[in-house]
């Protein structure tokens, strides 16, 4: 039997890595992975169809098995092998389908939104609502005969018209309207889906070149010269700026908190000057507040201050939304001029360095470590490490949105470290959560 290309490569992959492995030296944590990995794709390479769908089903049986709630890494796998499920059993037209239909789920949900479809949904309990019992005019009833077909968050109970039941599809529309969908809806359709739109053509006409912060596939979609947080600074994108801080509060607030895996008692507090007027975390592009409302509830007895830092529109907006304003400071800062809070203990930077690309990100690294007081101070980036190879698809996506909007980039751990680097200072330890590759990178000074 003659072998594929990719089977051939595989193999040849093998070869390779076996030449780092001898009878009498064990082989690298890092060559053990790689050798893993390409031995499972190679198995995978050279299975049959139906072998393909019983090594699926066995796994779909093995994962689901457990009792009560699944943990974290069961969920991942069997969202990972159900998948792989569903392909492997799509005929040709089916694949054609699930290839060209996404772009409809947005505009079904940015509908459902707009109708107060989930909303509605959700009130009505397990048992769902007639079309006739929504209350909508006629043209929408029309509208909501489709809608339960092709929203990923409803579904059809029965099909007898007029009368058919909407109901939530399990989790969906909670899903929907816990995420505050009518902010994520919105930026991601109406600002961002414009973006997605001119992609392809954007990276065709500059020869696929690295989009930087101000010429890049959102400059080329929008037909501006700022940059993306620049843009929807402007007084016309007020409502655009809104939802993206509202969205941004809801993911933090449904992600789990890096202060369950990071020690901040003994990383942070065991060390840090007892004085009240010292500044214990500022956090640099901090939103709304979110992060330093859960470190003063986790740790209520905490001295020194915990500063704020964002735009002065956004510190407005979270004094606003924000009852326990007592819980911290807030101060207007743009990260890319002088860090104004000197020899804090600690720079909290979440999910910030992965909007830009490596230039602006030396820029705020190194106008934070010009603060920083050495063998006291650290910087702890809450970002993504993913690995050298076999990124998961939420990253992978999230990789090519940060392209889009500003030309910024996930990271692997070297990386970060020569990022680090670059702007003088050095990655001291980093800490993950579970097997995810969600992390916490603690950099101090060189």
């Amino acid at each position: 039997m003659e072998l594929s290309s990719n089977v051939k490569t595989l193999v040849d992959q093998i070869a390779q890595l076996g030449q780092n492995v001898s009878s009498d030296r064990a082989p690298s944590p890092e060559v053990r992975r790689e050798l893993k990995h390409v031995t499972k794709q190679l198995s995978f390479a050279l299975e049959e169809p139906f072998e393909t769908v019983q090594r699926l089903v066995s796994a779909v049986g093995k994962n689901g098995s457990h009792d009560g709630v699944p943990s974290a890494e069961v969920r991942r796998e069997l969202r990972h092998v159900t998948k792989q499920l569903s392909f492997a059993i799509e005929d040709p037209w089916e694949t054609m389908q699930r290839l060209a239909f996404p772009p409809l789920h947005y505009a079904i949900v940015r509908i459902g939104i707009d109708l107060g479809l989930f909303e509605y949904l959700l009130d009505a309990g397990p048992s769902g609502k007639t079309v006739d019992e929504l209350n909508v005019t006629r043209s929408r009833n029309e509208i909501l005969l489709t809608l339960p077909g092709l929203s990923p968050s409803v579904e059809i109970v029965g099909n007898k018209r007029p009368g058919f039941a909407v109901r939530s599809r399990s989790m969906g529309s909670y899903n929907v309207v816990e995420i505050n969908y009518d902010s994520y809806g919105p930026l991601w359709f109406d600002f961002m889906g414009p973006v997605f739109q001119k992609l392809p053509e954007y990276l065709l006409k500059t020869q696929y070149q690295n989009p930087t912060a101000d010429i890049g596939p959102l400059q080329y979609a929008w037909d501006t010269k700022l940059t993306a947080f620049d843009y929807v600074a402007e007084p016309h994108m007020a409502d655009i700026r809104k939802d993206f801080n509202i969205f941004m509060k809801g993911r933090r607030d449904l992600s789990k908190s890096w202060l369950d895996f990071y020690p901040f008692a003994e990383q942070i507090v065991a060390g840090s000057e007892s004085k009240e007027d010292s500044v214990l975390v500022v956090d640099v592009g901090g939103g709304l507040g979110q992060v330093l409302v859960k470190i003063r509830e986790k740790f209520p007895d905490l001295q020194g201050k915990l500063i704020l830092e964002d735009l002065p529109k956004t510190v407005q907006q979270a004094e606003l939304e924000l009852e326990k304003k007592d819980m911290f400071e807030a101060i207007g800062h743009d990260f890319f001029t002088p860090q104004p809070v000197k020899g804090a203990r600690a720079y909290f930077i979440r999910q910030v360095l992965h909007d830009w690309p490596d230039e602006e990100c030396q820029t705020i690294l190194k106008q934070v470590a010009a603060a920083m007081t050495k063998d006291y101070s650290k910087i702890l980036l809450n970002e993504v490490v993913i690995p050298d190879y076999g990124p998961s698809e939420r990253f992978s996506a999230v990789d090519l949105v940060m392209l889009g909007l500003s030309g910024g980039m996930e990271r692997t751990e070297a990386q970060w470290r020569d990022l680090a680097a670059s702007a003088g200072l050095r990655v001291d330890r980093i800490w993950t959560l579970d097997d995810s590759t969600e992390s916490v990178i603690e950099v101090v000074l060189a």
